[in-house]
């Protein structure tokens, strides 16, 4: 009997340790280096940030108003030439860094004046794909740098 439970014992430990029948995945790494994203194409920061950081498949933008990187100077003709400039700012940021406006899945409108909300949509909208804009959220604000009317920023992944 002595031996049947010894025996027993050491199938019970066996059974305990030994591996299951499951198939387990490997959890890849994320990978949590930064990548700081610079365009030409956009204007440069005016102050401590960057355009764009990338933390795995991750892009996020800062926010972008609306001045033109070649002249340095802010372009205020109207909402909808303010809101084409932020919008072909963020693209440059965006595909800088090897992402296409596809990709975007996330963004946030700052505005100082909702009543110029449905301009704003309506070139907002022609940057997307029909059916595949992002995630929005818009908000009025008191106000933005350089006295601007506009500000967005985006997230994107792959």
């Amino acid at each position: 009997m002595r031996t049947s439970y010894a025996f027993f014992l050491l199938l019970l430990t066996f059974a305990c340790s030994a591996p299951k029948n499951e198939k387990i995945e490997e959890e890849k790494p994320v990978e949590n280096k930064r990548e700081i994203v610079k365009s030409e194409k956009a204007p440069l920061p005016i102050g401590p940030y960057n355009q764009g950081i990338v933390v795995g498949n991750t892009l996020h933008t800062a926010g972008q108003i609306a001045i033109n990187a070649e002249t340095g100077e802010m372009v205020t003709d109207s909402i909808e030439a303010e809101a084409t400039q932020v919008l072909d700012n963020l693209k440059s940021v965006i595909e800088e860094a090897g992402y296409t406006m596809d990709e975007v899945v996330q963004t946030t409108i700052y505005m100082t004046d909702l009543a110029d909300f449905s301009k704003v949509n309506e070139i907002y909208g022609s940057y997307f794909k029909e059916g595949q804009a992002p995630a929005r959220v818009t908000v009025q604000v008191a106000a933005i740098p350089k006295n601007a009317h506009l500000e967005i920023s985006m997230v994107a992944m792959k």
